[in-house]
């Protein structure tokens, strides 16, 4: 297929391949990949966003002033946090950071809560400039068909430009890779480290050395990655992927649906008030971190991987489109 990836990257890899054009390109289709539109419409079958329909103003804008039928079809892939589905029981109305609450009331279009994202989608929806919405988690997908959305789910699975094992030393002990701005993550963190958890942070939009081979170098050097969560209960595939992807074990919050990862499996989950007892086990005892990290790796490169994940999209596509389409998937 011709396909155009939107996918706005962050500053530190701005201008490098997207994961999701380079698997597509892997798959054997031709794709073209911008961080927004304009574009040549009729040189494309498909169009992906990745991450949140609002990343792309100008490219929404093109959508609406042009007749369906001469657009391509657009799939949107959801991967930010939206509000928790009534199901899950976990609390509708999560608390914001004060810079969340700040963007929400100046009107700025870069707010990203759950409660923004969810108002964004729900336009877009209605205006039609989204044809096939999927999810990237079954907690998502639930949302969606709470909120009467047509969706599908396309987890979001392993690359290899995410990681490999390299059989360094693993002299980090323990990392959180990720924003700790957040109030909820600031407690957290401090909490572990009044507890005796030596807990290195690292997180940046703009430092590339927290992207690609240095990262992979930096995670396999690590032994326990930490999941604190954004908003209680989410599941940031992502990061359990890059984190098992490089050999390191996963110690996280209680997550809804984390499917296909299986809590004591291919990860450890529990309360952040048992983690500085949990974390010490596992750093004292190598060879039972080592068996859960390695079930989790076979997991992610033998099963949950990107291309899957996309040959599941496609076929959706295909339906849509009147094509046949061989592959079934099985998540």
């Amino acid at each position: 297929m011709k396909i155009l990836v939107c996918d706005r990257k962050v500053p530190a890899i701005a201008g490098t391949p997207s994961i999701l054009a380079t698997a597509l390109q892997e798959l054997g289709h031709s794709v073209e990949e911008m961080p927004d539109g304009p574009a040549d419409l009729s040189a494309h079958e498909l169009i992906i966003e990745w991450g949140n329909p609002g990343f792309f103003p100008r490219m929404r804008r093109q959508l609406l002033a042009t007749p369906r039928s001469a657009r391509p079809l657009v799939a949107v892939v959801h991967a930010e946090p939206l509000p928790a589905p009534r199901s899950s029981g976990l609390p509708r109305w999560a608390g914001l950071s004060a810079a969340e609450v700040a963007k929400i009331l100046l009107r700025d279009s870069r707010a990203t809560d759950i409660y923004s994202n969810a108002r964004t989608l729900r336009r877009m929806v209605g205006e039609g400039t989204i044809d096939l919405l999927f999810a990237t988690s079954r907690e998502k997908l639930e949302y969606f068909r709470e909120q009467g959305y047509e969706a599908w789910l396309m987890p979001f699975g392993y690359h290899p430009s995410l990681g490999r094992l390299l059989g360094l030393e693993r002299d980090v002990d323990v990392l959180f890779l990720g924003d700790a701005r957040p109030l909820r993550r600031r407690r957290q963190l401090s909490y572990l480290r009044r507890r005796g958890v030596d807990v290195t942070v690292r997180g940046s939009w703009h430092d590339p050395v927290l992207w690609g081979e240095s990262r992979t170098q930096f995670l396999n050097r690590t032994s326990i990655v930490l999941h604190l969560q954004r908003y209680p209960g989410k599941v940031a595939a992502m990061r359990l992927i890059m984190a098992l992807a490089n050999g390191a074990m996963v110690v996280s919050e209680p997550t809804y649906r984390p499917e296909p990862f299986v809590n004591g499996v291919h990860f450890v989950e529990v309360p952040v008030k048992e983690m500085p007892e949990t974390i010490r086990y596992y750093l004292q005892h190598p060879s039972e971190r080592d068996r859960i990290a390695s079930a989790g790796h076979r997991l992610i490169t033998e099963e949950l991987t990107l291309a899957r994940s996309l040959e599941a999209l496609l076929a959706v596509v295909h339906q849509r489109l009147g094509r046949s389409a061989t592959f079934c998937s099985t998540f």
